[in-house]
């Protein structure tokens, strides 16, 4: 009797698929829950007319990936491990596609290797745990430039009408998603064998964008519009590489040097200029540098960078590196296996951090701080305002409190006391909940009110947010 059994290369996929799974479940809610976070639990379980008018209201972004994450709400809770639940799914799902990106550009031991690299990369891993839309983005556009790659290839309308679906898609996760569109048309120039379906992929553009004009037309008039401001500062383009591959390596994290980089370094160079070459010679390095320059541009007219923003270039250098493994082994396999092997423990080591070390904005232990210690008469003073949904995501109350007056303009500023003692007649002591407060009062002017009017009586540091208890004079 005859029995089929699994291909080596589908076996050891899966496990890595698994691994995967594992290493982002583990630690999921390690991290409290930062304001971006709990902005997409607003979001998702805001009443369904507003969710949906998100899709036409100017400045808004992703959001399908709200409207999304609202029924596993609805069903799984609103705990950390619920709310970041589908990003850490998405994650896992980045792992196969990645490897068949690899056989496809080389073989299938590079497939592997890109699916090891990208299965324990701390970066990914990061927006795997977190409860946005970065994580998906990476998978979504993995599965755009396939389907983009499988229309080229061997044309067919479904295959056309599939990517149109999947870019489309893209554009309601991450409005940057559509930058995959600049890199799409280049890989359409370099590929010679592909510019005999200009025709299909004319077609196919067109009916992509012009149901999306009105969408252009507005995030144009947004971007353009001299009072629109993002709240991100301009980075030059040199920067903007050096902090968003530096990221895409080494995580989140402080490293204790950029030595730790050079195992990376080394497979990268190895994946660029060691023969052989083809394809992935010309694909991935454009993956890698086209998206980037183009944000570069926009950002010439209204600043919009920071590096999650360009997620969904990880995927090439993962590639980039798998390829450098197989080329080195090649030459020298024990050095090759060294070397991944040493790269390995050093994301493992990254990864444990992230997961054990508080990164972001604590205010799960700011609340478990507060939240016994509250008395009668007390009131808790946001700083700023905007950190309240966060905070009273751990401790919701009762419990009255106050938003912070703002005070970085100077006729905001000098109306500061008056504010402050209206504010606050009544109450017999103040916690004062301080995270990012240089956006509403880089003076410090809110504190300084407090220290003369009242007596400090309590303080607790967390990261990136402090806690100051402020008993009020009579």
């Amino acid at each position: 009797m005859r029995t089929h059994r699994l291909p080596r290369a589908s076996v050891l996929v899966f496990t890595l698929v698994l691994a995967a799974w594992a290493w982002r479940l583990y630690g999921l809610d390690a991290q409290s829950l930062w304001r971006d976070e709990t902005d997409s639990l607003r979001f998702a379980t805001r009443p369904l007319a507003q969710a949906l008018a998100m899709f036409t209201r100017p400045g808004e972004n992703g959001p399908l990936f709200f409207l999304l994450l609202r029924p596993w709400l609805a069903v799984a809770g609103h705990s950390e491990f619920a709310l970041r639940f589908p990003s850490a799914l998405a994650g896992v799902l980045a792992v196969p596609l990645i490897y068949r990106w690899g056989r496809w550009l080389h073989t299938r031991p590079m497939g592997l290797v890109a699916a090891l690299l990208l299965a324990f990369n701390p970066y990914h891993v990061w927006y795997s745990q977190e409860a946005k839309m970065y994580a998906l983005v990476v998978t979504l556009i993995l599965a755009v430039l396939w389907a983009f790659v499988r229309a080229m290839e061997q044309g067919g309308w479904w295959r056309w009408g599939l990517w149109v679906v999947l870019v489309s898609v893209g554009f309601y996760l991450h409005v940057l998603a559509a930058l995959v569109l600049p890199l799409q048309g280049v890989w359409f120039l370099l590929m010679p064998r592909w510019r005999r379906r200009w025709r299909s992929f004319a077609v196919a553009l067109a009916v992509l964008l012009l149901p999306y004009l009105p969408l252009i037309g507005w995030q144009w008039t947004l971007l353009t519009d001299p009072d629109f401001a993002t709240g991100h500062a301009f980075v030059p383009l040199g920067r903007m590489l050096l902090v968003t591959w530096a990221a895409q390596l080494a995580g989140i994290p402080v490293l204790p040097g950029m030595w730790v980089l050079a195992p990376a370094v080394f497979l990268l160079l190895a994946g660029w200029f060691l023969p052989p070459h083809g394809r992935g010679a010309r694909l991935l390095p454009t993956w890698w540098f086209v998206p980037p320059g183009v944000l570069y541009l926009i950002c010439l007219i209204t600043p919009l960078f920071t590096d999650r923003y360009l997620i969904w270039t990880l995927p090439a250098q993962v590639l980039l590196m798998a390829w450098g493994v197989t080329k080195v082994a090649r030459r020298q396999r024990p050095l090759a296996l060294s070397v991944l092997a040493f790269w390995l423990a050093i994301q493992l080591g990254v990864g444990w951090q992230q997961m054990h070390i508080p990164i972001k904005s604590d205010f799960r232990a700011a609340a478990g701080y507060v939240a016994p210690r509250r008395q009668p008469g007390d009131v808790t003073l946001f700083l700023m305002p905007y950190i309240r949904h966060t905070y009273r995501y751990y401790d919701p109350g009762p419990y009255p409190w106050l938003e912070a007056p703002y005070a970085n303009r100077p006729a905001d500023a000098a109306q500061v006391p008056e504010r402050l003692a209206t504010m606050l007649a009544g109450y017999r002591g103040v916690w004062l909940i301080e995270s990012e407060a240089d956006f509403y009062d880089r003076q410090g002017l809110i504190r300084d009110w407090l220290e003369n009017h009242g007596r400090r009586q309590a303080e607790a540091h967390f990261t990136f947010v402090t806690v100051t208890y402020y008993r009020l004079q009579p």
